[in-house]
């Protein structure tokens, strides 16, 4: 018998529960109880489980007439505001949506193809595709995201709760990134609706170009979209360090300025942000079971702080 895909996103959602240490079990209920149902009602046919993502797992699924979509399922009000951004953009920057339940959290999009790090492994490959998406991106009216709140202060919370628990081997690390927080905290600007996470692996093959998946879809700045894309070259910094210590600041600082560049954006912002996004997201891993990655994000901070 031919293994049910359900059965074993069910299994994913449940290992992901058990090596986080945050309480994550209301997610997998939810999703374990209404992936079925959402299936079934929608004529779904599973055919695999994706990788990737740190929330529930994600299902390749055919429609009854044979076209093929990704199920994404999360709590109720998860969701929202990525959907209304998704609906807006209109096929422009981002994923088309094919259906969605907003009592179950049950989102469908269209499937795409391969990721932008296989087809562009360096950052400045990565620039050239993802800061044109992100101006199609940008032009999402204002009232589509969730309302301006201030993503520092969010951060901050990160910092100040994480920080103790899993970055103590990284004290240089924290305080930098505290320092920079609490300055963007001081002169956040709603701008524009954010993607939140426009990293290579949520950019994906859309012939004949790339588009945008998963928008968190709220009120920010330009800069801390840029700050994310700055943030995951930790291999690139490894390579440059290891070849001449001090290069790995070099790179990632004219990777910042031509960045800044192409999306006309002060580049000591993006730098701040970009910086303090690798601390947070190196604890945010962690808190979530992923310790190797988590290691990689954080020792590349400590290397740029020193």
């Amino acid at each position: 018998m031919a293994p049910d895909a359900i059965e074993e996103a069910i299994a994913e959602a449940q290992r992901r529960l058990g090596i986080s240490d945050r309480d994550v079990s209301s997610s997998v209920e939810h999703f374990a109880a209404v992936v079925r149902p959402v299936c079934d009602d929608w004529g779904l046919t599973t055919e695999r489980w994706l990788g990737g993502g740190a929330g529930m797992p994600t299902l390749a699924v055919s429609s009854a007439d044979n076209i093929p979509g990704v199920l994404k399922i999360s709590q109720p009000g998860v969701l929202d505001a990525a959907v209304r951004v998704m609906r807006a953009a209109a096929g422009h920057g981002y994923v088309r949506i094919l259906a969605w339940d907003a009592p179950r959290g049950a989102l469908l999009t269209e499937r795409l193809g391969e990721e932008l790090w296989t087809a562009a492994p360096t950052l400045v490959e990565q620039s050239q595709v993802v800061i044109p998406l992100l101006r199609d991106a940008w032009r999402v009216p204002l009232d589509c995201g969730s309302p301006f709140e201030g993503k520092a202060s969010g951060l901050l919370g990160i910092l100040t709760d994480l920080g103790p628990r899993y970055g103590t081997e990284h004290p240089e690390a924290l305080l930098l990134a505290h320092r920079y927080v609490s300055e963007l905290a001081a002169s956040e600007r709603a701008e524009v609706v954010c993607h939140g996470d426009p990293h290579p692996g949520n950019v994906l093959r859309r012939e004949p170009g790339w588009t945008l998946i998963d928008p968190d879809g709220f009120v920010g700045e330009r800069a801390y979209d840029l700050g994310v894309v700055l943030r995951d070259a930790c291999g690139e910094i490894v390579l440059a360090e290891a070849s001449e210590p001090g290069s790995g600041v070099t790179f990632l600082r004219e990777a910042c300025l031509q960045l800044a560049d192409l999306a006309d954006v002060d580049p000591e912002r993006v730098w701040r942000w970009g910086y303090v996004e690798r601390v947070t997201t190196g604890l945010y891993l962690r808190w979530f079971g992923h310790a190797s990655e988590s290691a990689t994000f954080l020792e590349t901070a400590s290397k740029l702080a020193s």
